[in-house]
């Protein structure tokens, strides 16, 4: 099976709260991207059936946070301090892949082409490669 191309974004940390951490884009938001120029991870309260999981992935909404798409639960990977996750859409699923400095200072984040929902042990390829 052929991998799918991802889009690469690269947040920079811009405001750490108790229960989450703020990240910019750095440059412009990539052409055929669905990620918001803002975005957080924010710790999981329990408010949804996700489990195993410790933090959330949430893009910013126009007006505020709360009206954003909280896309996805953060799945540790076998790499330290790289995630995975995905979107649910009518389309299916698709893969998202988190890498995230030791500090927190910096999140880059993989978007795939809608539909793309590899199995785990390529997931875990694809973060080797991209890592």
């Amino acid at each position: 099976m052929e991998r799918a191309k991802s889009i690469k974004h690269v947040y920079k940390a811009v405001k750490f709260n108790r229960c989450d951490t703020q990240y910019q884009l750095v440059g412009e938001v990539p052409q055929l991207s669905w990620l918001t120029a803002r975005v957080k991870i924010e710790k999981f309260q329990g408010f949804s059936k996700a489990y195993n999981i410790d933090e959330y992935f949430r893009l910013r909404g126009a007006t505020s946070w709360k009206s954003g798409e909280q896309v996805t639960g953060l799945w540790k990977s076998e790499t330290k301090n790289a995630y995975y996750g995905d979107r649910k859409t009518k389309e299916g699923k698709t893969l998202i892949l988190f890498f995230r400095s030791p500090d927190l200072e910096s999140l880059t984040v993989h978007i795939f082409p809608t539909g793309y929902n590899p199995s785990k042990k390529v997931i875990n390829q694809l973060i080797n490669e991209l890592k």
